[in-house]
């Protein structure tokens, strides 16, 4: 048994909202991005400074 379709004018709205959520996916994921770095290179510099601390050798 097929589906209904989707009414007359509905559909278009739809994919509309979807790809502004897309930009706006997008735009977020890169500013988290971007306000995420800093964090990542302190973590990574007293993480290493830390294992080493320790005497981990690799």
């Amino acid at each position: 048994m097929p589906l209904p379709a989707a009414p007359v004018g509905r559909g278009k709205g739809n994919h509309v909202f979807r790809a502004i959520a897309d930009v706006l996916r997008q735009i977020g994921g890169a500013i988290a991005t971007v306000v995420t770095l800093p964090f990542r290179a302190l973590a990574r510099l007293f993480g290493g400074a830390s294992s080493t601390a320790r005497g981990h050798r690799v």
